[in-house]
């Protein structure tokens, strides 16, 4: 039982030095190590479905009105990160480690709509995914949600269509690059 206590601080002195020593390379550019991602993967999984027990849409999730102005949020504030299938984005995006979800192709069939309104109003610590909440309603940020949940097979030419009928210029209407 003494040389298990002894390996274990031995062990934990070792990993204290290791990061607070500055062995451990915190750039962005450097990935983590696969068993790093696979960890933070499955808390914030677990954390996203725990937190977001209980939350109920409030909204009809047809409400054409609702899905349009969730369209026009994503466009104005998401896309430059998460992108669209065949969308491109931006260098602020193109920076982040662990890469943003591309929508609608990846991680977003994990979450369900009460899933995605907790990620949006609460954001998640360390992935570069800010928290909406602070700055926009519930309502807007239940608009997004329902875009996005509605939206799992909208093309690119959808996308694009959407964007034309809303008379976004995107080259003169940026928040964040």
């Amino acid at each position: 039982m003494k040389k298990i206590i002894i390996l274990a601080v031995i062990f934990i002195i070792a990993l204290g030095s290791y990061f607070f020593l500055g062995f451990y390379n915190v750039a962005a550019t450097n990935p983590h190590m696969k068993i790093t991602e696979m960890v933070l993967h499955s808390v914030s999984e677990s954390s996203i479905k725990r937190n977001s027990a209980g939350i109920n849409n409030p909204f009809d999730i047809n409400d054409k009105q609702i899905y349009m102005t969730g369209f026009r949020e994503y466009d104005e504030m998401c896309v430059h990160c998460h992108g669209w299938s065949g969308i491109e984005i931006s260098a602020t995006g193109k920076g982040l480690n662990p890469k943003p979800p591309i929508f609608p192709e990846e991680e977003l069939y994990e979450f369900t709509v009460e899933e995605l309104f907790w990620v949006i109003k609460n954001g998640i610590k360390m992935t570069g995914m800010p928290a909406y909440g602070p700055t926009h309603d519930d309502k807007t940020i239940w608009s997004i949600a329902i875009f996005l949940d509605r939206s799992r097979d909208l093309t690119q030419d959808g996308y694009i269509k959407l964007r034309n009928q809303n008379s976004i210029n995107h080259d003169e209407h940026h928040h964040g690059d």
